[in-house]
């Protein structure tokens, strides 16, 4: 009797050792994979920083002549002819990105995109970033904090929600009603209301995947089948703000591949295109100007 006691006290005492360290285990676990979360990748570290001199600088050499390829049919294929009142701001056609930072196929149209931009102006205080962790981490940039001057086009840029998908920056009315007969999709492209890209014209973000910045301006730089697919998407859009600038710069719109890439763009020939009502702006992009308000520094 007093054995079959024992015995059950023993056992008693046994499971309740057991289901102890089970609980320790658990909680050590849960905590190592929460701080694990916290701390990131090593390509998270470089989220919000400043972009480098030297990164800037071969972005901008990547943006020169020779180009590259031309867009190819599919590319091509994703420019609608939307032909709205046109979007202008000092006489200026206004070209409108809305995406958000968490978001892959934004996180690697930026590359071609900011490629483009750059033919056309100059940006300052770009800033380094990923998409989201679960999104592919991808390298990239973000616009927000960043400003954008031109002789030729205005940009207005907003990441609408940042890696976790929290509210960042808002889009005014007179941009987001556009975007919303869109489908409110990420990333879209308003080139003056007159030509909208609706997606992604790289269709792969996971062409960048598990590369830093200096890898993708690499690949770009050398032109291997990653950089020349950025390279067909930066002169895709090359060509369509060719369309809206009336083929200002030359040096730029008259270049090869840019001429190809803008007789295939279908819609109004740029003598039809005429200026609309110039619409209310958030802000006004020049090299002196602030970013629009967000709910982060830049």
């Amino acid at each position: 009797m007093r054995a079959r006691q024992k015995k059950r006290q023993q056992t008693r005492r046994l499971t309740i050792i057991i289901t102890v360290v089970i609980i320790a285990i658990s909680i050590a676990v849960g905590v190592y994979f929460v701080s694990t979360a916290n701390q990131g990748t090593a390509l998270d570290k470089s989220d919000g920083v400043l972009v480098s001199a030297q990164d800037f600088t071969s972005l901008q050499k990547a943006s020169d002549q020779p180009y590259g390829p031309a867009a190819t049919s599919a590319m091509q294929s994703e420019v609608v002819n939307y032909g709205g009142a046109q979007f202008v701001s000092n006489g200026k056609p206004v070209v409108v990105y809305v995406g958000a930072e968490f978001c892959p196929y934004c996180a690697v149209e930026r590359w071609a995109l900011i490629m483009a931009l750059e033919r056309f102006g100059n940006f300052t205080n770009l800033h380094y970033t990923t998409s989201a962790n679960d999104e592919g981490d991808y390298a990239t940039f973000t616009f927000v904090g960043s400003s954008y001057a031109s002789n030729y086009i205005a940009f207005r840029g907003y990441e609408e929600e940042d890696r976790s998908q929290n509210p960042l920056q808002t889009v005014p009315g007179n941009y987001s009603a556009v975007w919303s007969t869109s489908g409110n999709g990420f990333p879209f492209l308003d080139f003056g209301n007159t030509y909208l890209i609706k997606a992604s014209v790289l269709p792969f973000p996971d062409i960048i995947g598990g590369k830093n910045w200096t890898a993708i301006l690499n690949d770009i730089s050398t032109s291997d089948s990653v950089g020349l697919q950025i390279r067909e998407g930066a002169n895709l859009i090359t060509g369509v703000i060719c369309k809206i600038t009336q083929g200002a710069p030359a040096a730029v719109c008259s270049a090869s591949p840019i001429t190809t890439s803008t007789s295939s763009i279908a819609g109004p020939t740029i003598a039809s295109l005429t200026a609309g009502p110039t619409p209310s702006s958030p802000y006004v992009v020049s090299a002196t100007t602030s970013p629009p308000s967000s709910k982060r520094s830049g």
